[in-house]
């Protein structure tokens, strides 16, 4: 991610995580220690801006109070002087950032064309890929705002616009229609939790999700 600074002559930094993983966990370490009153390094909402009069931004990592945890997984690269600057030293990459309270379609990382359909007909979550629903992608920590970022060590609730939410049918671990959710990880998603019941008889699409930690299928929100 680029680096901006509030005036246009001090240095900026390219910085590189190890995962987008870790660049939300940073971007929250930062934003949290500036909230619980250490003023050091301020964050905005989905932008970090730099003033290097009070801090250095490479002392976050550095810094006990901010995100000491991540040394060595975080890269910061000064980029050129003033004349340097109009030219970017990285391509720009379009990623769909997660966002607490936010609406998603549920993507297949291996196979863009399967996405998550609700099927109200039978209150069940499947795979299909001639449909699809959005879903509401909600934080579990009240205390996180609408509109903050997520990461993967976040609890969320899956809603579908329509206000139904999204649990594990605990007969046969189907995801579906659910009166008191339990939450799941984000990282659910992307580490393979939910997998494809193919043929399943009865079933819209490919057929209906269950939940199967670490055995299932990847999936990204779009």
């Amino acid at each position: 991610m680029p680096l901006w600074i509030n005036d246009d002559w001090s240095y900026r930094y390219l910085i590189t995580f190890a995962t987008r993983d870790v660049a939300d966990t940073w971007y929250r370490a930062v934003g949290d220690s500036f909230a619980g009153g250490y003023p050091k390094f301020a964050g905005v909402k989905r932008f970090y801006v730099h003033d290097p009069s009070v801090a250095i931004i490479v002392d976050t990592i550095n810094d006990p109070e901010v995100a000491l945890t991540l040394r060595g997984q975080v890269i910061f690269t000064l980029l050129n002087d003033r004349d340097g600057r109009i030219q970017s030293i990285a391509p720009v990459l379009n990623y769909v950032e997660s966002i607490n309270g936010a609406s998603y379609y549920i993507r297949s990382a291996n196979d863009a064309s399967t996405y998550w359909y609700y099927d109200a007909g039978k209150n069940d979550v499947v795979a299909a890929r001639d449909k699809r629903t959005s879903f509401t992608i909600t934080n579990a920590d009240k205390n996180r705002a609408p509109g903050s970022v997520l990461i993967g060590s976040d609890d969320i609730y899956i809603t579908v616009n329509n206000g139904t939410n999204i649990g594990v049918d605990t007969t046969q671990d189907h995801l579906g229609k659910s009166v008191n959710p339990q939450p799941f990880k984000l990282s659910a998603l992307l580490s393979g939790d939910f997998q494809i019941l193919f043929n399943n008889d009865g079933f819209a699409g490919l057929g209906p999700l269950s939940c199967n930690p670490s055995k299932g299928d990847r999936w990204e929100l779009v």
